[in-house]
């Protein structure tokens, strides 16, 4: 049995920090929402949550988007230092970028998808439509990243992504398999109004919405929130689609076996304390079920 394990949000800083220019430290520590801006603490937290995942049995790792603080070179530089201090297998992780990830340039995860996280590129969101097949399952890493200001946090689910997923459902080699997409912002309307979904929202979430709709075997992970997240999808009138958190279902709906979560989200390494929680999932008749936490 496939076992993944899924962590998100790490916020990666510069090591050096104290060294870099006046203008990246008061923008990392802006965008840090009154956290620590210590890197040496955050470093600390993606090791523990990477040993926790090796330590769990996991045959595969999910990093869902912001990666780092910023998208600098030298944040991309640092994260790809503790993922090869890590020992993972090539090939076994899968890396999508958020919108933290691409606050300094427009081509920032592209050159470190090419430089040092070259190894591994094969598994993450560098080539739209790229997949990585896990037995009964294809991982597919999808790049919801906008290059915006920092006062948005927003991703675009773009019409080529769209396109591209819809290739994979219709290919052959992938008929009798389930298809997990990972990108970094739920794919859902904000709870909030118009005026946030813009600014912290998914544009192209409908298009999810409807994929899921209309294939029962797609399934969702998500970062993002920095909160657990276990979402369903019911088919309304004309097979409209529609999600809904299971935490919100009666009892009864939730144990139902058509209220099995089919987006799912992980909390922030970067929020989760000394020992960050690894989320887990087991490949059950072709599909993720939750399998609970990990941490070391």
């Amino acid at each position: 049995m496939l076992r993944i394990a899924h962590l998100s949000d790490v916020h990666i800083l510069d090591p050096h920090t104290r060294r870099s220019a006046a203008r990246y430290r008061i923008t990392a520590r802006a965008v840090s929402m009154g956290r620590s801006v210590d890197p040496r603490e955050r470093a600390r937290k993606l090791s523990r949550g990477l040993a926790a995942a090796k330590a769990s049995g996991a045959g595969h790792v999910v990093i869902s988007g912001d990666l780092t603080e910023l998208g600098d070179a030298n944040e991309f530089e640092h994260f790809a230092t503790l993922l090869d201090e890590a020992r993972l297998p090539d090939g076994s992780v899968t890396l999508v970028p958020g919108n933290h990830d691409a606050y300094t340039s427009a081509d920032g995860w592209k050159k470190a998808m090419a430089g040092p996280l070259k190894r591994w590129s094969s598994a993450s969101a560098f080539l739209t439509g790229q997949v990585v097949e896990r037995g009964d399952v294809v991982l597919m890493p999808i790049d919801t990243s906008c290059f915006q200001s920092i006062a948005r946090s927003g991703g675009h689910l773009t019409s080529d992504a769209v396109d591209a997923v819809h290739s994979r459902l219709r290919d052959p080699a992938f008929t009798d398999k389930s298809i997990i997409l990972v990108f970094h912002h739920p794919p859902f309307v904000t709870e909030r109004n118009a005026v946030w979904q813009w600014i912290d929202g998914l544009r192209g979430y409908a298009h999810a919405v409807d994929l899921l709709g209309k294939h029962p075997r797609l399934q969702i992970l998500h970062g993002h929130l920095h909160k657990v997240v276990d979402s369903i999808v019911r088919l309304g009138k004309g097979a409209l689609a529609r999600v809904e958190d299971v935490a919100r279902l009666s009892p009864r709906d939730a144990g139902r076996e058509t209220a099995r979560a089919r987006i799912f989200g992980a909390p922030a390494v970067v929020d989760d304390g000394e020992r960050p929680r690894v989320r887990l999932y087991d490949v059950r008749d072709g599909a993720l079920e939750s399998a609970g936490f990990y941490a070391t």
